[in-house]
């Protein structure tokens, strides 16, 4: 499991983010939540974890609420390249 940054789409609201922040693990506001988790294609929605006082908590995030999801890459890198002709 990676430590994700999820930026989340503008109809997710300040105030749901408010309540993703609340639980313990997670990081969550001004259009972003970070946290531990993965995709899971089969339910259409990336699962974050969560340390809940009963042991790991689950939330679902769908894919229709994220604009863009970074599942920890570290460094990418780009090559131009030209045509001839």
């Amino acid at each position: 499991m990676e430590r994700m940054r999820i930026y989340v789409t503008n109809e997710v609201s300040e105030q749901a983010l408010a309540h993703i922040n609340a639980l313990e693990g997670v990081e969550a506001g001004d259009g972003v939540i970070i946290g531990t988790g993965e995709p899971r294609s089969e339910e259409a929605a990336v699962l974050l974890f969560y340390d809940a006082p009963e042991g790991k908590g689950e939330i679902r995030i769908p894919f229709s609420s994220i604009a863009i999801a970074d599942e920890g890459v570290v460094r990418g890198r780009m090559k131009r390249t030209g045509m001839t002709g």
